[in-house]
């Protein structure tokens, strides 16, 4: 029933003329106003879109006026950057000459450390072999001497036993004779 009611409302609303025939008057009046409005939205447009593309234009100078300040921001920390790493390339220079130099005194010190004891020991086997060398040759001379005393000895016995055995007597020895 409602329903009913609603329709029947509606149809009272509707005029009769919107049920009748478009003359060519009424058709060229709707068609101009249909340009006209299709002028002026034409014309809104045009208006709105030249000021979203100028605010668009003023954003991407802003823009472009942020990306040339984080450009120099950028070549700033890259500069610094990079004397930063240069401060820090000199300063391993430095250490490693450092380093090298520490090396090279310790591989001297090193060198000391192990060459004289060794230096001071060849030294002691080189007077230790002089010695022996001069003791030999020293054993040696008093073995020749000793050979040659045995020698003498040796003589001096066979001249002492052949002494005795030929028994001359010696003036020294003798005996004084009684008449």
């Amino acid at each position: 029933m409602k329903f009913y009611t609603v329709v029947l409302v509606g149809l009272l609303c509707v005029s009769a003329s919107a049920f009748g025939a478009l003359s060519v008057e009424d058709y060229e009046k709707l068609n101009t106003m249909f340009k006209e409005s299709e002028a002026r939205m034409k014309e809104h447009f045009s208006q709105e879109l030249a000021r979203e593309i100028a605010k668009v234009n003023a954003e991407i100078a802003k823009v472009n006026a942020e990306i040339r300040r984080l450009d120099s921001r950028i070549d700033e920390t890259n500069k610094r950057t990079d004397d930063g790493f240069q401060a820090v390339n000199n300063r391993f220079g430095d250490v490693n000459s450092r380093l090298n130099l520490n090396f090279g005194l310790l591989v001297a010190l090193i060198g000391v450390v192990i060459g004289l004891p060794l230096l001071r020991e060849r030294k002691k086997e080189r007077e230790q072999d002089e010695q022996l060398a001069a003791q030999q040759a020293l054993i040696e001379k008093q073995q020749e001497q000793l050979a040659a005393q045995q020698q003498e000895l040796e003589a001096v016995r066979q001249e002492l036993a052949t002494l005795k055995q030929h028994q001359m007597p010696s003036p020294l020895h003798e005996t004084p004779r009684t008449p």
